[in-house]
Order: C-alpha cells, then sequence, then structure tokens
C-alpha cells in the first residue's frame, strides 16, 4: 500500500503507511508506532489505542513527535 515519508532539513521524520484494511499507521523516523487512523470510525488513536482526535491527525502525531 501507499506510504507517505515526511522531511525535514533531508532527514526524515515518519511515515504514514496504508493497510490493507484501509487504516492508516503513522511511524516516526525510527519506525516507532506514533498512531491509527480508522476511516470507517473517523479517529485517530495513540499507539496506546487511546482515542485523540476525530478525523485523520497522523502528521500531526508525526511532526509532535519531533
Amino acid at each position: 500500500m501507499p506510504s507517505y515519508q515526511w522531511r525535514f532539513s533531508k532527514q526524515s521524520v515518519g511515515f504514514i503507511e496504508t493497510q490493507s484494511n484501509g487504516k492508516q499507521r503513522a511511524l516516526d523516523a525510527n519506525g516507532r508506532t506514533l498512531g491509527f487512523f480508522d476511516p470507517q470510525q473517523g479517529t485517530t488513536k495513540e499507539a496506546t489505542q487511546r482515542t485523540i482526535a476525530h478525523g485523520n491527525l497522523l502528521a500531526s502525531l508525526i511532526f509532535d513527535a519531533n
């Protein structure tokens, strides 16, 4: 599935992967899971599965982690 990579000053800061079930997962540059987005529920959850927002805020998790 598509994977999107964010860079800051030519250094990777993280990725968003789309899984086969449509859910997305945000990872930092070291491959640690930061959170998930479930398009059916329309919620973003942190790595501990706690809902933190309605809508897709995975990019914010990546930038906040750096």
